[in-house]
């Protein structure tokens, strides 16, 4: 892993919005979210077959939910762009593609240590996660075991780009901005410490996240929480770490590449 040295994050002050990540960011998230419904369709079957038929034709449902979707992730995306430049976090291998300038990081070490890091974190968590499988039937990892590989594959961009976005692009950098704010005396660069923090805070968050969408095909009990916590959290640190010193470009591969050794290629072990 690279060295706690900031000497290849973007460079703090920048005064325009990039917009055009902006856009690229937005088309990428809301197709990783379109690439996630058919295995979520599955995986959500059963509970869906016994709620109430809405009340609403189900194309005006659907046009309703991506709407609130784009604008959700506008929101999200715009918010940490905006904060990003200000703690030197953001997307700079997509910047400097699109703005045709020098990235702040090198895309071949982005590449790589996002690789490294996905397959360790994959590997790891298959670990925790086999021996536990058994007793949680109703994990999305066991039910993914039933489902096309197609499918599968296709759920990883959602884990790499949407969750990737929404956590550590917009959750991180709004922790770390706040941190930055309220605890550090020199307000123009973050601190480690004002990072580490915040990291932790987002990996926890990001675990607790899952609960709501566990608890519609399982029991939700203590140690279910305990093992979300654990296992998001082993997860979302280095994904954290990746953004802080590799870019967000970096984190979307490690996180693909965990979702990939895990629910393609882990859901083999079962």
């Amino acid at each position: 892993m690279p060295s706690e040295s900031t000497e290849h994050t973007l460079p703090a002050k920048q005064d325009k919005f990039p917009w055009r990540v902006f856009w690229v960011l937005l088309i990428a998230a809301q197709a990783g979210a379109a690439a996630a419904v058919p295995m979520i369709l599955e995986t959500f079957l059963p509970v869906m077959q016994k709620a109430p038929r809405p009340s609403i034709p189900l194309p005006l449902l659907i046009a309703v939910g991506v709407a609130q979707n784009l604008i959700l992730l506008s929101v999200v995306i715009w918010v940490g762009l905006f904060l990003g430049r200000k703690l030197s976090l953001g997307s700079p291998l997509l910047e400097g593609w699109l703005y045709h300038k020098e990235p702040a990081v090198r895309a071949r070490d982005s590449l790589k240590y996002g690789v490294v890091v996905g397959i360790a974190v994959g590997i790891v968590l298959l670990v925790i996660i086999l021996p536990a499988a058994p007793h949680l039937p109703g994990l999305p990892f066991v039910t993914a075991s039933h489902i096309a590989v197609w499918k599968r594959v296709l759920v990883c961009f959602y884990g790499g780009i949407d969750e990737e976005v929404l956590t550590r692009l917009f959750l991180l950098s709004l922790l770390a901005w706040i941190g930055m704010k309220l605890f550090q005396k020199q307000k123009t660069q973050l601190s480690p410490a004002t990072f580490w923090i915040a990291n932790i805070i987002a990996a926890v968050v990001f675990g607790l996240g899952h609960l709501p969408n566990a608890s519609m095909v399982m029991q939700i009990t203590p140690v279910v929480v305990v093992l979300a916590l654990v296992l998001n959290g082993i997860a979302a640190i280095p994904f954290g770490y990746l953004y802080w010193k590799r870019g967000l470009e970096s984190a979307i591969i490690a996180h693909f590449c965990a979702d990939f050794v895990l629910y393609v290629i882990g859901v083999k072990f079962l």
